[in-house]
């Protein structure tokens, strides 16, 4: 039966081929457009590599500090390492905390010890935790090790585009660099990575302990340079890291003289980073958006399945004596409506598989507007595209099809038989 409802719906398209063209590109630029939104989506919230851990992780990046009697002399910014130490690193819901300093606007000159090559490099600094926190692919050699980043040696990762530019291949473990003509050894080199992996990326990654300016905060500690990254333990919730971190920000207030800090409904998740401006607080939460979102999927779907309901119904119009004849020879309405369904399936699937392919085309053509984050234009990579990307297609397919199709199969279906016959 269904082979027998998929040569009817190629002999369909064979029949009309303006229609058959008209629906096809319907459902193609739909699907087109809702699977760019949904590509957009997955690559900024769904685990990738060195991003794997994207569900369990949680960000502080700013913090607030105010007069403890009075609650003025606010000041809003990143967060000092004393904060840190005391609120971040000990948590007891957290696997592990890693605290980085970055800055996503500038760059430093690396270059190699004789001058010749240099490159303009964004620089993370960091700790030991970053490499067990971020799934990174080593080419050589291994992140700085605990006892070292303690001892303040100065020792860099590079990227793979990095290494070659200073030194002409990838093999850079036990060279120097000097970076604004202070000198590093180089440690270990990584495989590059995507600029969407906007929490870990960089072109060079240096112990935090190797520079001096790390020990810089004011209001006793409470503002500094760092952001802090917090990998949820296993069996804990959010709302326990929640609890457990107002509970040490009470208690690091309670030592403080004339300040007290404030991170509002920090951390936050990975996908309210994406959503939000991480410095601006949550002026709508998450399920709002979601619900803005899928307004806007449903819009995209309505609009072209209307027109498609109308062609649809018009094809059926035309074959009522055929469909008459089944319904005398023991069809029943189940069936009939099924048929039409699968035949509509069929040209819905052509359409949602050209759309599928279309949505890379206008990601690829439009990435100078899409592909655009704070640190510069992003590629794609097949790693960020995982199977949901392909059930999401095959979900707004099957929707199209039954909204395209269904009442059409419905109406048909509750013609009498005579006048079907008679057509």
């Amino acid at each position: 039966m269904m082979k027998h409802y998929f040569k009817q719906a190629i002999q369909l398209l064979k029949e009309n081929k303006l229609l058959s063209v008209i629906s096809i590109l319907g459902t193609a630029l739909a699907i087109c457009m809702i699977m760019v939104i949904v590509i957009l989506y997955i690559v900024n919230t769904a685990g990738f590599k060195p991003e794997v851990n994207r569900g369990r992780s949680y960000y502080f990046n700013s913090v607030m500090s105010e007069g403890k009697e009075d609650g003025r002399r606010i000041s809003y910014g990143n967060i000092g390492l004393p904060f840190i130490h005391e609120c971040c690193y000990p948590l007891k819901s957290a696997e592990l905390v890693t605290a980085v300093i970055r800055d996503d606007w500038s760059k430093q000159s690396a270059a190699s010890m004789d001058g010749r090559n240099s490159y303009n490099s964004r620089i993370i600094e960091t700790d030991p935790a970053f490499w067990k926190f971020f799934d990174f692919d080593f080419i050589g050699g291994a992140p700085f090790t605990q006892a070292n980043f303690e001892s303040g040696i100065r020792e860099a990762v590079l990227s793979e585009s990095v290494a070659r530019v200073l030194f002409g291949s990838e093999q850079a473990v036990g060279k120097d660099i000097k970076l604004d003509f202070t000198v590093f050894r180089v440690c270990g080199v990584v495989k590059d990575i995507s600029r969407f992996a906007k929490k870990a990326y960089a072109d060079i990654w240096i112990p935090y302990t190797a520079t001096p300016a790390y020990n810089t905060s004011w209001n006793e500690g409470i503002g500094g340079l760092f952001n802090c990254y917090v990998m949820l333990k296993e069996g804990c919730s959010r709302n326990d890291l929640k609890r457990d971190v107002d509970e040490r920000v009470r208690l690091y207030n309670s030592k403080l003289s004339d300040c007290r800090a404030k991170i509002f409904d920090q951390p936050n998740s990975q996908v309210e980073e994406w959503m939000f401006d991480s410095n601006s607080g949550l002026e709508m939460t998450v399920a709002k958006v979601y619900l803005r979102y899928a307004i806007i999927l449903f819009v995209l779907l309505l609009v072209p399945a209307l027109n498609l309901s109308g062609i649809t119904l018009s094809r059926m119009r035309k074959r009522i004596a055929e469909l008459g004849v089944r319904r005398a020879f023991g069809a029943t309405k189940g069936n009939i409506i099924g048929q039409v369904l699968m035949e509509n399936l069929v040209l819905t699937l052509i359409g949602g598989l050209l759309g599928f392919c279309l949505s890379f085309v206008a990601m690829w053509l439009l990435r100078d507007w899409l592909l655009v984050t704070s640190l510069g234009e992003a590629g794609l990579s097949m790693s960020m595209l995982n199977g949901y990307v392909f059930l999401a297609a095959l979900f707004f397919c099957l929707v199209m099809n039954l909204m395209s199709a269904g009442i059409p199969a419905w109406r048909v279906s509750r013609v009498n038989i005579t006048k079907s016959i008679n057509g």
